[in-house]
């Protein structure tokens, strides 16, 4: 007697392990290709850097997503927790803002004016510059970035919560050799 055939029922198109399946596999593929087309190149150096690819991409959508129910654009986001990180009364210009948030001005702009009518941050005069403003969060906007930063760590938690203390700090540093390597490549 013949061993039954396992059947490995697929998933719904539809589903998100679909969604999954169709990510991971457009990876593979892409590598398959790439290497069918160009035999002499590397195919592991493509392949990492579509796999650098897709993890911004995912990280992306992870954020927008986790961001959703809070109303808030990632620039928002990168300006509220800039400043709840630097400890409370902080102020400071937008110039100086702008080194630790990393958006364009114009998109500082827009999260400033933003976050100002919601109530979030407040602008006022620059006491030892009168043509400049300083930023920093209200009291509401410290509840925010708390209430924020909480809800975000339940979202992290969904992608690391089997991930042992162990593990997460080997991919941590990696990932650091990683971002340390692409500095070297874009900062030369």
């Amino acid at each position: 007697m013949s061993p039954a055939k396992r059947v490995t029922k697929e998933p719904d198109p539809a589903s998100p392990e679909a969604d999954r399946r169709r990510v991971l596999d457009l990876l593979d593929g892409s590598r398959a290709r790439h290497e069918a087309a160009h035999p002499d190149v590397d195919g592991d150096a493509f392949a990492y850097f579509a796999h650098l690819s897709a993890a911004r991409q995912l990280t992306e959508a992870f954020y927008r997503r986790a961001l959703k129910a809070h109303r808030i654009s990632d620039a928002e986001f990168r300006v509220v927790g800039g400043l709840r990180l630097r400890g409370k009364g902080y102020r400071t210009t937008p110039l100086e803002l702008n080194e630790f948030v990393q958006i364009t001005s114009a998109g500082l702009t827009r999260a400033l004016d933003r976050l100002e009518q919601a109530g979030t941050i407040e602008r006022t005069p620059n006491p030892d510059d009168r043509r400049s403003i300083l930023v920093g969060l209200t009291r509401e906007g410290w509840a925010f970035a708390d209430a924020l930063t909480r809800d975000l760590a339940a979202e992290y938690d969904k992608v690391l919560g089997k991930v042992s203390k162990r593990q997460r700090k080997a991919e941590v540093d990696l990932l650091r050799t990683v971002v340390e390597r692409l500095t070297w490549a874009v900062f030369d």
